[in-house]
């Protein structure tokens, strides 16, 4: 029996961390952010479905998708996140689904869905539970500035698009405080493991 637990936060909140240590300690993962970015890869429907919405300048003169210019008019423009979702999830949705039959098929004993928008996109439907990594608003401000060259107007509507964290850690069974040393993070995914009996 395949166990899926869902792993979810905020951008720039450390769900990273949190994945690859589980990875480490056996978990299959299966990353959102990855799957999103393969749909939208060169020849794939994703990319030619966002041409149509949004124009053929937000693709690169090598014919790759330009995500920094499709981010800042998607965060600029409610309507626009609402166009691009409408369009990537399905096809993230589709592929999430195959993966996880796979999985199962493959008798995988932990099953991780990372997915930063897990509640957003009704994703804890497939999943035994929920784990959320938090930290503290300036911190997540800080560090998506520095990760994605962000000024601090662009990372804060990044941060707004997304669903709050007091609302995440009300809906998620399992939440990770990610504000102090890394060690102290993974702690706590320890102690998940060997509740849960999977170390």
């Amino acid at each position: 029996m395949t166990y899926i637990l869902g792993l979810t936060g905020g951008i720039a909140s450390g769900k990273s961390t949190v994945s690859e240590f589980l990875k480490k300690k056996g978990a299959t993962v299966i990353d959102g952010d990855r799957i999103a970015r393969q749909i939208v890869e060169p020849g794939t429907v994703g990319l030619e479905k966002i041409k149509q919405t949004f124009g053929n300048e937000i693709v690169k003169t090598n014919g790759k998708l330009d995500r920094g210019r499709l981010g800042k008019n998607v965060f600029a423009n409610k309507k626009h996140l609402k166009q691009l979702n409408a369009i990537t999830g399905p096809l993230i949705r589709q592929k999430v689904e195959e993966l996880i039959d796979q999985s199962r098929k493959m008798k995988v004993k932990l099953l991780v869905l990372e997915i930063p928008l897990l509640f957003e996109g009704h994703y804890e439907k497939y999943c035994d539970s929920v784990m959320t990594v938090c930290v503290p608003y300036s911190v997540q401000l800080k560090r998506l500035m520095k990760r994605n060259g962000l000024n601090i107007d662009e990372a804060e509507k990044r941060i707004k698009s997304q669903m709050s964290q007091a609302e995440r850690n009300k809906r998620a069974d399992v939440v990770i405080d990610n504000s102090k040393q890394v060690e102290e993070t993974l702690m706590q995914v320890i102690e998940w493991l060997i509740m849960n009996k999977f170390a």
